[in-house]
């Protein structure tokens, strides 16, 4: 099997200024990946990509929300240098359980 085939692929959204970028979060075998579509991937090339192995922690986080938005829990992905990422999702908590699988323990 080649290690960028897909395992899975689920809807995902990632926040982007005072909007969402809509993509697809991807995980691969040692890649979690965003990639945008639409006029995001024209506009604003949001592409994101991680090998598992820099990963220290999935789990979520409750979205910011505005004035009059509506605060939405997102999946956080932490990295080793401390940076985290937050992507919208559908079913997130099937996502946090598969991507949290596919990461790597750190001893």
């Amino acid at each position: 099997m080649n290690d960028d085939a897909p395992l899975q692929v689920w809807k995902a959204r990632r926040p982007v200024g005072r909007g969402l970028a809509a993509g697809r979060l991807i995980l691969t075998k040692t890649h979690i990946t965003f990639e945008p579509k639409g006029l995001a991937a024209r506009v604003d090339g949001m592409r994101f990509s991680v090998a598992t192995k820099h990963v220290a922690a999935i789990g979520t986080i409750e979205g910011q929300g505005g004035r009059f938005a509506r605060k939405i829990e997102r999946l956080c992905l932490t990295l080793g240098d401390g940076s985290q990422w937050e992507f919208v999702v559908d079913d997130l908590p099937e996502v946090v359980t598969v991507l949290g699988a596919a990461v790597p323990r750190r001893a």
